[in-house]
């Protein structure tokens, strides 16, 4: 088996960057702000593509294995590092765009050769000394041995380090007197920044430390630009060589290391994201595969939420959910602000960070795999559109039906509230049916309770109080039968009938 890529078995199909569309289900679930947060110190890659699409059950496996390889610290430093140099290498080439001075552009484009090999050489020789498990990595750094030792490559290399030797052969000195520059070759006795430069580069560690382009601005300053004239008589070989250098060895970077690096920061992006919130206390978990579809969840939360209850210093609650068998659909009733939403939204990000071979936001988690996750929230009526905003929830369930499979999730929440209490029953037992049978997982928030009976397929979930007598909210869902008194409290709330409103009032 050849190397492809390190996101799957085979080469992740490319996407134009224009035609790249957030799942709609992101914007429901808060996963927008998740992946905002994650991306957010890595801009200099387009990641979107990665994020964006769920990937098979093979896939997931492959990406949780490197994954657990970039659990090495020393793995992800040494990645790292190499991508820096990468960028670094193309940051050079990027600088012979606009310039019009030509051994200018042939420089830059050798100094970046010579930060793209040290950057390869030195990746390989970390990853020689670790213990790599993940098939991803085993066949990459395979790869790397052999392109290497490819004849091509040690031609570039060997090349490259002769001609950046001639480079660092030439001696040259500036002597500043009155209304004069005076520029000589060969070094002065007393030269402080030689003596300066010679001192740090025998203190350092690095053993590919190069002194980069002698005229390391894009664009040649006067100043720059005579040194070029004086130094090419006495150094004119080198400069000769110089540029066949460069008629040879252009588009010297393998397509395949660039993939590599670029994928790559799925997994830095992700580490580092997972990094920062544990240290707020928040813990990961490597999802487990249902083969048979076991659905269960330990001690999950809300990503999004976590980090703002983190911020202002709130505790975070977190939950437990599971599927016996033969059960479909979770229908959560409750206070209003109990936490059923809140506790949707995590399930939907728990399946959704699986879906894609990362660690959810969970102590536990075993769940199957899904080939697609369909939301329907509850939104304000939009006038412009002149439809009603029951209209526009049945336009959008409609989307859903078309599209879910029996391997979808399926998350609504508080749907039908336009609707009279009798109607919203009877669409909502016609919708979970409809998923039910479609053999679909899945999570329906709602007031109306009687939507949890007559169907041993639904699981019915409540948003808990303190205490029977209390409208203190726990945030915890607990598994037991919904007895309406939430709905009623709702209701007796939104209208201002409650016992102590009401004694307000009459006393008034």
């Amino acid at each position: 088996m050849s190397f492809h890529s390190i996101l799957g078995v085979n080469k992740l199909e490319y996407i134009e960057p224009d035609k790249l569309v957030m799942p709609r289900f992101f914007y429901d679930l808060n996963i927008d702000q998740i992946v905002q947060d994650i991306m957010e110190g890595h801009k200099l890659y387009d990641l979107r593509r990665f994020y964006y699409y769920m990937v098979d059950r093979e896939d997931i496996n492959y990406r949780l294995e490197v994954l657990r390889d970039f659990d090495n610290p020393n793995i992800e430093k040494s990645i790292s590092e190499f991508s820096i140099g990468m960028r670094r290498a193309r940051g050079y080439l990027t600088n012979i765009e606009d310039n019009e001075n030509e051994v200018q552009k042939q420089k830059w484009n050798l100094d970046s050769a010579f930060s793209y090999i040290n950057s390869l050489i030195s990746l390989q020789e970390d990853l020689d000394r670790e213990i790599i498990n993940s098939k991803g990595l085993q066949l990459f750094r395979e790869w790397l041995a052999e392109y290497i030792k490819s004849e091509e490559f040690i031609r570039l290399k060997e090349e490259t380090e002769q001609l950046i030797a001639q480079f660092e052969g030439m001696q040259f000195n500036i002597q500043l007197k009155r209304d004069r520059v005076i520029i000589n070759t060969g070094y002065l006795e007393d030269d402080y920044c030689k003596q300066l430069q010679d001192t740090f580069r025998e203190g350092s560690e690095d053993k590919h430390l190069y002194q980069k382009n002698p005229f390391g601005t894009p664009i040649l300053s006067a100043l720059e630009g005579s040194i070029f004239q004086i130094l090419s008589k006495p150094y004119a070989q080198t400069f000769l060589n110089l540029k066949e250098y460069d008629e040879t060895h252009h588009n010297f970077i393998h397509p395949l290391i660039c993939e590599f690096e670029l994928e790559c920061q799925f997994y830095i992006s992700f580490c580092r994201y997972r990094s920062n919130m544990k240290e707020m206390n928040f813990h990961f978990c490597y999802p487990a595969l249902s083969e048979e579809g076991t659905f269960r969840i330990n001690k999950g939360y809300d990503l999004a939420l976590a980090k703002k209850n983190a911020l202002h210093k709130k505790e975070m609650i977190f939950n437990d959910c599971y599927f016996d068998r033969g059960e479909r659909f979770f229908v959560i009733t409750g206070p209003n602000q109990g936490g059923k939403t809140t506790f949707a939204r995590a399930i939907g990000q728990m399946i959704y960070f699986s879906s894609i071979g990362l660690m959810v936001p969970a102590e536990k988690a075993e769940v199957p795999v899904f080939d697609g996750i369909y939301t329907h929230f509850a939104v304000e009526e939009n006038i412009n559109t002149g439809a009603g905003k029951l209209k526009e929830e049945l336009l959008r369930l409609k989307e859903m039906m078309d599209n879910a499979t029996r391997n979808s999730f399926v998350i609504i929440n508080e749907v039908f509230t336009s609707a009279t209490s009798y109607d919203a029953y009877i669409m909502g037992r016609k919708v979970l049916d409809f998923f039910m049978d479609r053999d679909c997982l899945g999570v329906y928030v709602t007031h109306i309770y009687e939507l949890t009976k007559e169907d041993d397929r639904v699981v019915s979930l409540v948003a808990a109080l303190l205490s029977e007598d209390s409208n203190i909210r726990t945030f915890k869902i607990e598994r037991r039968p919904a007895d309406g008194k939430s709905y009623a409290n709702t209701i007796v709330e939104k209208h201002h009938l409650t016992y102590q409103e009401l004694k307000e009032r009459i006393q008034g």
